[in-house]
């Protein structure tokens, strides 16, 4: 983000409340000395003492892949006022709304998903799949798929996804690389 930009109140809490936690991480990290003949029961415990420092990090990603996305908004549709921190990561519903000064609504869907396989496992499609149907549906001028992957990003401009989600922009939120996905072209005989 740019010196100039302005953090909401809401923005701000979840910045100090993840760096706490990067803190707590720290100092955990500093005070405890697991080795390589660390047998399971030790290895567990200083596993579950991280996860239970950092919590939900997936939630963490994707507040600061909201804030680029908050800054794409900005930069691209000169959205001012949009709020990367008021709809809590994870919350049902569509994960970006706004609106450009011209009264253009623009919607998006957020994935900071890794496909660990080809063409995403069967939760991972599942899950995409939902968020594309839910893009379609929504009414807006500009439908967005924003990733964090680069791997996601090749497979949404596939055949597969794109058959399902025509009118959908993909965006590699990270790089800014943006494309319509191109559906694959059905040859019949």
């Amino acid at each position: 983000m740019a010196n100039d930009d302005v953090f909401t109140p809401g923005e701000l809490a979840l910045l100090q409340a993840i760096v706490r936690k990067e803190t707590a991480l720290r100092a955990f990290l500093a005070e405890q000395q697991i080795g390589d003949a660390a047998g399971p029961h030790a290895w567990l415990a200083y596993l579950i003492r991280i996860k239970d420092t950092l919590g939900n990090i997936s939630n963490d990603i994707g507040f600061f892949a909201t804030l680029l996305i908050k800054d794409y908004l900005r930069e691209r549709f000169d959205i001012r006022g949009f709020d990367a921190g008021a709809k809590p990561q994870g919350a049902p519903g569509i994960d970006v709304e706004a609106r450009t000064a011209d009264g253009l609504v623009v919607v998006g869907e957020l994935k900071t998903t890794k496909p660990y396989q080809p063409g995403f496992g069967a939760q991972q499609r599942t899950q995409i799949l939902k968020d594309l149907d839910r893009l379609q549906k929504t009414p807006a001028d500009h439908r967005i798929m924003f990733v964090t992957d680069p791997d996601a990003y090749q497979t949404l401009l596939g055949g597969f996804f794109a058959v399902r989600a025509p009118d959908i922009e993909v965006v590699d939120i990270v790089t800014r690389r943006s494309s319509r996905a191109e559906p694959a072209v059905q040859h019949y005989t």
